[in-house]
């Protein structure tokens, strides 16, 4: 859902196809130049903002957990640069009984404080910080419609990042931090008047960007799952044919001691694809599949396998942008966001086969 918001708010500043793709000549993609110096060990700093002031510049804090009796809470902070500087936060509950709860909140300006040597953010009395290892989540019940949550989320994976996390070409770039990739979550949930405690296993990333995602990629395949001690994640991002067509995947494997694996970029990951989707979207829409493959060069093998979709959301219709949807409806642009209930294979270089729980995500940007 982190992406989804992205995406609707960046609709509503462009208005038609070619304002959507861009019309301007960008610099490609190359995967001998991107950034790799802060080395292995993230620090506290990384999880505070990183986006400045510019037009175009976003940049927001996700975290998701799934409690024990089933239900999803999912929370993100955000804070973009358009006409003026925007900031909101987004919350989305699911209960297993098909009960649910969402909202986005704007805030003002003058109700904002985030930190830039760490992770601290203040949206009114609503609160996300933390130092890589433990967090402190407060949605106020008061600003979500009598829906909140306080929550104190542990870390049992160290951070990660891919190099340094930023995907850049030129001087547009977008990166992805890996803060929490798995963790415990204690705390208690207020709904309907009444507060009580949960616990569960939870995930905080962070991400910062200065361009429209359209005009980095074409689409992305993405996936986080959990085998016995072992977190996977992995991906496989396209850019755009403007940005040089590189396919760019990578996959890493931790547990409590650390990274046990980790590859990013061509240089030794293959990829492959089955069980094309054919019943979820419109006759133009590209190409898609419910069933990811990973191998690497030293033997390292992951399979996702998509069983129930989650969730389908053709975004120009979910975006409730007046005459949008109307504009593209006769253009090649489709763009779809899926998720799936995933099975995940994970076989080490020493042999070793697990199977575990994955959620897989399709984004379609075109």
């Amino acid at each position: 859902m982190k992406i989804i918001l992205l995406f609707i708010g960046l609709i509503t500043l462009n208005g038609c196809s070619t304002m959507y793709l861009g019309i301007k000549k960008y610099d490609n993609f190359n995967p001998e130049i991107q950034a790799d110096k802060l080395g292995p060990n993230v620090e506290i700093w990384e999880d505070g903002r990183r986006s400045g002031e510019k037009t175009g510049e976003y940049e927001w804090w996700y975290f998701d957990t799934k409690l024990d009796n089933g239900s999803v809470v999912v929370a993100y902070f955000w804070t973009l640069k358009a006409f003026k500087e925007i900031f909101y936060i987004g919350v989305n509950y699911d209960h297993p009984d098909g009960t649910s709860y969402k909202k986005i909140k704007f805030f003002n300006k003058k109700d904002i404080n985030i930190e830039v040597k760490k992770c601290d953010l203040k949206y009114r009395n609503n609160v996300f910080k933390g130092d890589l290892f433990e967090y402190e989540i407060k949605i106020d019940p008061k600003d979500f419609d009598g829906f909140g949550f306080d929550i104190t989320l542990k870390s049992k994976v160290p951070p990660y990042r891919p190099q340094d996390g930023i995907i850049s070409a030129g001087d547009d770039f977008f990166a992805w931090l890996a803060a929490v990739p798995n963790g415990n979550v204690t705390g208690s949930l207020t709904n309907n008047g009444l507060t009580r405690q949960i616990s569960g296993d939870g995930y905080h990333d962070h991400n910062w960007g200065n361009i429209p995602l359209q005009r980095l990629f074409d689409d992305w395949v993405w996936f986080r799952g959990t085998v016995d001690t072992y977190t996977i994640i992995g991906f496989e991002l396209n850019t755009s044919d403007k940005r040089g067509g590189y396919s760019i995947p990578g996959i890493f494997v931790g547990d409590s001691t650390g990274v046990i694996y980790e590859s990013f970029g061509q240089n030794g990951i293959f990829t492959a694809k089955e069980n094309l989707i054919t019943n979820l979207y419109k006759k133009n829409n590209e190409t898609f599949f419910s069933k990811f493959k990973v191998l690497t060069k030293d033997n390292l093998s992951v399979e996702v396998d998509g069983y129930e979709v989650i969730e389908n959301l053709a975004l120009f219709e979910v975006s409730n942008t007046p005459l949008i949807p109307l504009f593209f409806r006769f253009s090649k642009i489709d763009p779809y966001y899926t998720r799936y209930k995933s099975t995940v294979n994970l076989e080490l270089p020493s042999g070793e086969k697990l199977e575990g729980d994955a959620v897989l995500e399709i984004m379609d940007l075109k």
